[in-house]
């Protein structure tokens, strides 16, 4: 019989270990043999693109009611565009046929000064409204293209949007089969094992989710204090972590620094340990029952504000919770949400980044004159 995730709720409250805590402490997963730990690492994943599926379906939605708006405007749009290009028409019409030269002529054609100057305001009031005319035509075709610009990319995004959501069913359906073929093969242990994946994955989202999340949110703000580092000095070593080099810098820092800095910002720093690896860094540590390990790297980008200014993004490589490595999709989700990145325009807006280097215990910044 094929035993979804909402089934296994169910199948939970009817169960003999149904009295067991509805938290296992995360030893008594890390004691599990190595095919149990399979399969609940394979249910932690099940349930993780369960709620990707949502989120896609959410954002399906919203991109939907987007597209519907841009062809509303669309439509607007175009009304608008035909009727100025009617005007507009109108406009290089009369100028091509001589119209305009007619009107020209009266004003050599008058007997007064006064009647020169009315008829200079007519004229001045003619070309006003022959450029207000072309004006609405070229702003109706540019709002015009701009709607369709957005809708093509709308339309592109959910395109995207559904081929994800197609690949993570056939993931899901491959895993749940592995999964379902796993549990008929341990018909003595399936309820057990069911109720150690429902565990799992509750602790996971009672508990693990937010402190992931609060995590991220307080690394989030402490990289925008980074520059901190710079301006700050114990006396003995002041400045210490910029070195000069003519027109060139390079910003350094030690990870025992980094982790000195991060608990003076907050305390909940204290049960985090960063550490720099060649190419890469991790933050590892546990709160009560929660361990948690992260690992990822800098890389340098680009900022998409129209400014193109270079900065250091970091790349989410590994999360993992208790022991079990979280699917690329909620990766790419907390990536998405929380920015860890670094930008040295924040240290000085003189500056401006030309690489970065992780070494055993340092992460270097080099930096140079932004002239």
């Amino acid at each position: 019989m094929r035993v979804n995730i909402r089934q296994w709720a169910i199948l939970a409250l009817f169960s003999v270990y149904g009295c067991l805590s509805a938290l296992w402490p995360y030893s008594a997963y890390a004691e599990s043999g190595q095919a149990d730990r399979s399969l609940l690492q394979k249910g932690l994943t099940i349930y993780e693109i369960d709620q990707e599926l949502i989120r896609i379906a959410d954002q399906e939605i919203k991109l939907q009611a987007q597209m519907l708006r841009a062809e509303r405007q669309i439509r607007e749009a175009e009304h608008s565009t035909s009727e100025a290009k009617i005007h507009a028409a109108k406009v290089v019409r009369s100028y091509y046929m001589g119209d305009r030269d007619t009107l020209w002529a009266l004003l050599f054609s008058v007997g007064s000064f006064s009647d020169a100057v009315s008829v200079l305001d007519y004229l001045q009031m003619i070309l006003r409204n022959d450029k207000q005319a072309l004006q609405r035509h070229t702003d109706a075709w540019q709002r015009l293209a701009a709607v369709k610009k957005e809708l093509a990319e709308a339309h592109a995004s959910l395109q995207r949007t559904k081929e994800r959501y197609l690949q993570q069913r056939e993931q899901l359906a491959a895993l749940q089969k592995e999964v379902d073929d796993q549990l008929a093969d341990s018909k003595e242990q399936a309820a057990l094992l069911q109720q150690q994946m429902l565990e799992l994955n509750k602790l996971w989202e009672d508990k693990g989710i937010p402190l992931f999340k609060t995590y991220f949110q307080a690394l989030a703000g402490a990289m925008q204090q980074l520059p901190e580092l710079v301006t700050s000095g114990d006396g003995k070593n002041k400045n210490g972590n910029l070195v000069m080099n003519g027109v060139n810098y390079t910003f350094q820092m030690t990870d025992g620094e980094l982790n000195d800095f991060l608990r003076k910002k907050n305390e909940r720093f204290r049960n985090l340990t960063f550490h720099f690896y060649p190419d890469q860094v991790s933050a590892s540590g546990q709160e009560g029952d929660i361990a948690v390990m992260i690992r990822g790297s800098y890389e340098m980008a680009t900022l998409d504000d129209g400014t193109s200014k270079p900065f250091i993004r970091f790349r989410i490589l590994e999360m993992q919770f208790n022991g079990f490595s979280l699917p690329s999709t909620t990766v790419e989700e907390f990536e998405k949400s929380f920015d860890l990145g670094i930008y040295p325009q924040n240290i000085a807006s003189f500056l401006q980044v030309t690489g970065v280097r992780l070494e055993e215990g340092k992460l270097s910044i080099m930096l140079k004159l932004a002239l």
